[in-house]
């Protein structure tokens, strides 16, 4: 795409957005006229940028209880106490297990569904639940999932919610405003193994979480003598209910769903290939390259730069980025985050066994797959 083109899909893109999606296949054809790249391009962000609007934090809600639940006890044992934040896609509050005594997260899903939706829905909500619980009893680095369940509402909605593990800590997105400066390789080693072992254990069942972010990592405060307790977030489980009600396509039967300034390329450019474990192989390399150089790989741009940036030919390893770290850890980044999903390391284990050896300097071990095993 040229530099004209690349304007071009930029200001029709940012007029769009205030077009009622149902005129915009309209406006696209009259203001992309000639030019089916642009016009492709445009319909492709657009499609990104609501699917992130779905899935983004947007902050903490100005309602101290949006959904009337403070008081609540669902299913006779979690006795609703405060509201925590609200996502794009759900309300967190927390609990109290009244049996367990002790406090969780209950997150409850926003009622997108329409009523036979949601009853349609729900075996495959429990499923996936039961799918997350089971990771979770696999590695402590995935947030324990307790129960999902159905809340009626005053309304009488039924209200998917998954109860969660309560947390005490910062997730890394906070951490690194607060130090944003680039950390010593050994700390990135130490903060980014647990996320590496969490995938590891998701990947050899199967699963992909294909969303991974600083956001997502979680650091616990009660830190151990060994190092940081991390845990990573958001599997799954919350994106059931997401992809049946924005139509999504999934890969093997998880939703799509991304975060833009932290895609993999083949999340913006659908023609590189399916998502897979490679993808959160890209994720973790990303945040390696975030933490090393002290700079967001994709910059500090709008949504359309990050995109742009996602499917770039140079790659944000940390020498790109400005920052010198040792030749066989950048090749390994460089492996990891290259355009080509096959080109990558085939899934989390085998990655994250080559970027310890470089950091050690030691040859690459053959055998990746015996890493999440020591987990």
């Amino acid at each position: 795409m040229t530099p004209t083109q690349f304007a071009r899909v930029k200001a029709v893109f940012m007029a769009a957005q205030a077009v009622p999606e149902a005129e915009r296949g309209a406006f696209l054809d009259r203001e992309c006229a000639g030019d089916a790249e642009v016009r492709a391009e445009v319909a492709s962000l657009l499609g990104h940028v609501d699917d992130e609007a779905l899935f983004e934090p947007v902050g903490q809600a100005p309602a101290d209880d949006p959904l009337g639940l403070i008081g609540a006890v669902l299913d006779d044992r979690y006795a609703v106490q405060a509201f925590v934040a609200e996502g794009g896609f759900g309300h967190v509050y927390r609990a109290e297990h009244l049996r367990w005594r002790r406090p969780v997260a209950v997150k409850v899903f926003k009622p997108y569904l329409s009523a036979q939706d949601r009853a349609d829905l729900l075996e495959d909500f429990v499923r996936e639940g039961a799918l997350l619980a089971q990771l979770s009893r696999q590695t402590t680095a995935i947030v324990q999932s307790y129960d999902v369940g159905v809340w009626q509402s005053p309304g009488g909605d039924g209200l998917f919610f998954t109860v969660l593990e309560w947390l005490d800590g910062w997730n890394l997105a906070t951490l690194r405003k607060a130090d944003p400066a680039p950390w010593p390789l050994d700390r990135v080693r130490s903060t980014l193994a647990p996320v590496a072992q969490a995938l590891a254990v998701a990947h050899a069942n199967q699963v992909a979480h294909r969303d991974v972010k600083p956001d997502n990592i979680f650091v616990l405060s009660d830190a151990g003598a060994t190092g940081p307790h991390i845990k990573l977030l958001d599997f799954g489980v919350a994106k059931v209910a997401a992809d049946k009600a924005r139509g999504f396509l999934s890969t093997a039967g998880h939703a799509s769903a991304f975060s833009v300034g932290y895609a993999a390329p083949e999340q913006v450019q659908r023609s590189l290939g399916a998502t897979g474990p490679w993808t959160d192989v890209h994720g973790l390399a990303l945040v390696a390259s975030e933490l090393l150089s002290g700079k967001r790989p994709y910059g500090e741009g709008d949504v359309i730069e990050a995109m742009r940036a996602a499917k770039a030919a140079t790659r944000p390893t940390p020498t790109a980025l400005g920052v010198e770290v040792p030749a066989a850890v950048e090749r390994v980044l460089d492996r990891a985050l290259t355009l080509d999903p096959q080109a990558r390391f085939p899934d989390a284990a085998a990655f994250w066994a080559a970027f310890e050896a470089a950091a050690e300097g030691r040859p690459a071990p053959g055998r990746w797959w015996q890493f999440w095993k020591k987990g």
